[in-house]
Parts: structure tokens; sequence; C-alpha cells
């Protein structure tokens, strides 16, 4: 699948022969390490889709915040707003391959660093920093329904604030120590108690911000996803979102 630049501020995907999804929005909100990217590129991959991390591009911006020398867990709000309106963050929507780039730098790894996971809640949490965001993202999800079989949009706030009108909304949650296992592993650390601890942490910064809380909208559908596959939970969006778009024939039963 190739990829084209959009002159503002995405990479789109390439041209696809006879695109699924007929331009909808699936939506997926939940807490760190419920399976949010995962479940949202094999979606993506499944249906022909565009795919949009909104938690990247905070990291990015975040990165940059570090990158200029301030320290993203201290600085105050007004220093972070004055740096957020200064790079063009550059996101890569195709889910086989999806990029991250500042300024043109691509900083896929870099954003994944100790460094900007601890700093990436207190950024995020800037109103102006959300205000941008919140206009790149709405732009992207924008340009798939009108170019394309639909997009993926996961994060924190895709069901009540990015996207409300997504025709499919899904908060995808585990328990605390399955999220930390999965977490674990991504990150390569041994210690599972700590990686739980900066999850709770995290939950409660994310949930607690007056910007645009992390919260379970009434007519998003609630996966608690603990004891399935990575394929199970796939297999029930991919359902969900045949379902939304004409595809299939609805169940009767429950889900």
């Amino acid at each position: 699948m190739n990829a084209q630049d959009n002159a503002r501020t995405t990479e789109t995907a390439g041209e696809r022969s006879a695109p699924r999804g007929d331009g909808i929005v699936i939506a997926i909100d939940g807490p760190s390490g419920s399976g949010k990217s995962s479940t949202a590129r094999g979606t993506a991959r499944a249906r022909e889709m565009r795919y949009l991390d909104t938690g990247a591009m905070y990291r990015a911006l975040t990165w940059w915040v570090l990158h200029n020398g301030v320290d993203a867990t201290t600085a105050d709000a007004a220093a972070v707003a004055r740096l957020a309106a200064q790079p063009v963050i550059t996101m890569g929507t195709d889910p086989t391959d999806p990029t991250v780039r500042v300024d043109g730098t691509d900083v896929a790894e870099d954003i994944r660093s100790p460094e900007v996971t601890s700093g990436v809640s207190a950024v995020s949490a800037v109103p102006e920093v959300r205000e941008r965001m919140v206009a790149l993202q709405r732009d992207i999800i924008a340009e798939a329904r009108r170019d394309s079989g639909g997009i993926v949009v996961e994060g924190r706030d895709i069901t009540t604030v990015v996207a409300p009108e997504a025709e499919v909304k899904i908060y995808l949650t585990a328990s605390a120590e399955a999220r930390a296992e999965r977490r674990s592993r991504e990150v390569r650390t041994s210690d599972i108690a700590a990686t739980r601890a900066d999850l709770m942490r995290r939950d409660l910064f994310d949930s607690s911000r007056a910007e645009s809380p992390l919260t379970q909208t009434e007519d998003a559908l609630e996966l608690e996803t603990t004891g399935m596959s990575l394929d199970e939970v796939i297999a029930l969006v991919v359902k969900l979102a045949d379902e939304a778009s004409g595809e299939v024939v609805p169940s009767t039963g429950a889900v």
C-alpha cells in the first residue's frame, strides 16, 4: 500500500481496489494497555481502512517539547502551549506501516522512550495542545470519510470529543493485571509491578483532567478483553463495523 503526503497534516493511504467500509468511522477509546493500538490496526487491515493513533500525536508533541529543552513533567502550561503551535506533525494512516513525523523527522521510535511516556499525560492536558491535536485529527477523519473506505481511530477522547458521530463506538478495557502484563511485553521489561503502578497513575491523570478526560459514553460498547485473544477482539470489532456499514445482517443476540 503506497502512501502520499497531504500538504498540511496527513500522509494518506494510496489507492485501493474496491475499498470497504463506505467511509465509516470506528472510534476506540480506553485506558493504557487495553489493546487499543493492536485492535485498531488489526481491524483497519482486515477492512482495508485507514488507521490513526491519536496517542502518537500527543507523544510526538511531547517529544518536541523535550527536544526543545523543556521538562514536560514540570513545565508550566504556557510554555508548553507556545511550543505546541510550532511543529508540523504528519501522521501516516496506512495500518501496515503507520508513521509519525515532526517537521519531516521520523520519530516513531523516539516517542516510545521513557521520557516521553512520563511527560505525555501532562502535555496532553494543556488546552492549547488538545485544541490543535483535535483539529488535526478531525481533518484526517474527514479526509478518510471522503476519499477512502473510512478510518479506525484510537485514543482516549475519540467517542466523546474527536468523533462523537462515529458509526462504531467502542470502549476497550481489561483488568489492571492484564494491561500491565501486555504493556510490560511491549516495552520489554520484567518489572510488571512498576508497569502496573505507572498505568494506574496514567489512568487517574487521564480520567480526572479538566480537558477531555477519559470516559465512556453511553452509546459506546464496552469490550472487556482480559480473557480474549487479539484475534477474537479484532473479529468482534470487524463484525460490528460490517453491521454498521450494512455489509451483514445484524445479529439479534447480545454481543
